[in-house]
This record gives C-alpha cells, sequence and structure tokens, in this order.
C-alpha cells in the first residue's frame, strides 16, 4: 500500500503535494520532516507535534493535526506513554485557544476504508468558523464510502 491515498485529496494542490511527497518515500508528519518547518508546530512534547493544516476543511477557522512522532497506523500501536499523554495535549490546545467547542477526530489502519490521506496516525482538531453570516458547519469524511 502507498504511503499516501490520492483519492483523499480534496483539491489539485493537495493532490500534488502527496504525488510528490510520495515519489520520494516522505512520510510528510514523521518528526525529521517535520522539523524541515518547525516554525509550524504550535506545540511539541516529548510525544506528539501539532501544526495547523496546510489543507484545512471547509468552513473552519482554526484546523489543527495532532500528529505522534512515532511513526504508527492505529493507536494499539502507539507505545504506552504516547497514548496516555494524548488527552493532555487535546487539554494544552483547549487553553492555548481558548476553545469551547470544536471537534476531534482521528482515522487509523487502512486509508482504503477510512477515507485518510495519509499512512501516519494523526488526530484532527476542528474549530468551526461560526462568525460566517451564513454558518456551515464543517464536514470530514470518516469513511471511504461515498454516501
Amino acid at each position: 500500500m502507498a504511503l499516501y491515498n490520492f483519492n483523499a485529496a480534496r483539491s489539485e494542490a493537495q493532490l500534488a503535494d502527496m504525488k510528490d511527497l510520495d515519489g520520494r518515500g516522505i512520510c510528510i508528519f514523521c518528526p525529521e520532516h517535520i522539523r524541515e518547518d518547525a516554525n509550524k508546530l504550535v506545540l511539541e512534547t516529548d510525544h506528539w507535534m501539532v501544526k495547523p493544516n496546510s489543507f484545512p476543511y471547509k468552513n473552519t477557522k482554526l484546523h489543527l493535526l495532532i500528529i505522534p512522532k512515532a511513526h504508527v497506523a492505529t493507536v494499539k500501536e502507539l507505545p504506552q506513554k504516547t497514548q496516555s499523554s494524548f488527552l493532555s495535549v487535546v487539554a494544552q490546545l483547549e487553553a492555548k485557544y481558548i476553545l469551547d467547542s470544536y471537534a476531534l477526530g482521528m482515522r487509523a489502519g487502512d486509508m482504503r476504508y477510512n477515507g485518510g490521506s495519509i499512512e501516519h496516525l494523526h488526530a484532527h482538531l476542528v474549530v468551526g468558523e461560526i462568525d460566517m453570516a451564513e454558518f456551515e458547519p464543517v464536514r470530514f469524511k470518516m469513511s471511504s464510502q461515498t454516501d
């Protein structure tokens, strides 16, 4: 299976980026590659890195990616200390961004079935743009199903 799921790309720019990275065998979420642009990190702990999504979902005013430093596909593959520190990272983000309403989503395992775009486990913390004149909820795919 490829490192990236091209069917999950939401724009031509994202697809081009994914194809380039896949062709070079680069997992953009592994620490050695995230650190190439470390100024994009908004939080880093011993086990997690947090950065804004380069391709945020429609209708979001904040879209962060919470990425484990370990390259794994599922939560059960994470070291225990990484698992147990996840909610602490979320709490730190709540405080940092003064969040009172947000969504948290994570896809795990085979990208062909969960709608994910990269084989490296990560979570999305998403805040909707509630100040829009015509509020529209944020939608993100949690399955490869189209219906």
